[in-house]
């Protein structure tokens, strides 16, 4: 049974955020006003309970900062998603909310998720530099688990706001066709090789400045020859014609790597663990051969 005392300052605290969230959702933009050091984009179909779930885990980061919140529609993640998704990832609910921070120059993106189940934060670093985003901390969250796929608008849009900048409409919708494609490949040859493939492609793309359809082919099969992969012609097809609108983009190869260089750690320690487990793998046999020569030897076999 619940504390009354507890019970009371659970909701003390409740209206005091609440309060709080409506104060700064509501104050008028001031010309010339400071930039909010932080910016919270919360989906606008999330009930009050859910929201301020959300916020609860947003706190750590969000703590002593100026903090300016903002709202994203459904109406807002189709006109990136519609064409581009299936239908039950965009779904009819804004429910994925963002907490976005400008950091200094060179530190690259960050991302964390909470509850979101269909993209990885280097899914959605990979398509935020894609987009032009730079050199901030993004944590993706909801307060059950969903797909991810329609919070890339909202950490555009937090970004803007954070930044001052407008991105431009054609990064942002190559960004999240990029995003897509690259979920739907993980469907189906798995997350890690799907996020590693992409990246590797891209960075070879841009690093030598490949736009002939053919050349772009060699680099993918190339690469999913490294990971040992194998997809399909229609995959294939797919990653190269993604690569053409992206050279398009003009993304420099040393940006990439520098926007990326927190989380591309992550691809060299999945790296490492397949070769702990074949090393892992071996002393097992090493092993299970001793004992059996043991075995051997004391039946006189």
């Amino acid at each position: 049974m619940i504390n009354k005392k507890k019970l009371i300052w659970l909701g003390v605290m409740g209206i005091l955020l609440a309060l709080g969230f409506v104060k700064s959702e509501i104050s008028p933009t001031i010309s010339g006003q400071e930039q909010p050091e932080a910016v919270i984009s919360l989906g606008q179909d999330l009930t009050s309970g859910q929201r301020d779930q959300v916020m609860e885990y947003f706190q750590d980061w969000s703590r002593g900062k100026r903090v300016r919140y903002i709202s994203v529609s459904n109406e807002e993640e189709r006109m990136y998603l519609e064409g581009t998704a299936d239908e039950k990832l965009i779904g009819s609910r804004a429910i994925s909310s963002v907490y976005c921070e400008i950091l200094d120059d060179g530190n690259g993106i960050e991302v964390q998720t909470e509850n979101i189940t269909a993209i990885t934060p280097f899914m959605y670093a990979n398509a935020l530099v894609t987009a032009g985003i730079e050199d901030a901390r993004v944590i993706v969250a909801a307060p059950f688990e969903v797909s991810g796929t329609a919070a890339l608008t909202g950490v555009i849009k937090a970004f803007e706001t954070a930044s001052g900048e407008i991105l431009k409409e054609e990064n942002k919708a190559i960004a999240h066709e990029e995003m897509v494609q690259t979920s739907e490949l993980g469907q189906r040859i798995g997350q890690d090789q799907a996020e590693m493939l992409i990246f590797e492609v891209k960075k070879q793309v841009a690093a030598e400045d490949v736009s002939d359809p053919e050349e772009i082919r060699q680099i993918i099969m190339e690469v999913s020859a490294e990971l040992n992969l194998r997809m399909s012609e229609a995959d294939v097809d797919r990653i190269v014609q993604l690569m053409q609108k992206i050279h398009k983009l003009n993304i420099n190869a040393g940006q990439l790597g520098t926007q990326m260089q927190n989380l591309e750690r992550r691809l060299d320690e999945i790296q490492n663990r397949g070769e702990e487990a074949v090393g892992w793998l071996k002393k097992i046999l090493a092993t299970l051969e001793e004992l059996l020569a043991s075995i051997r030897a004391l039946l006189g076999t």
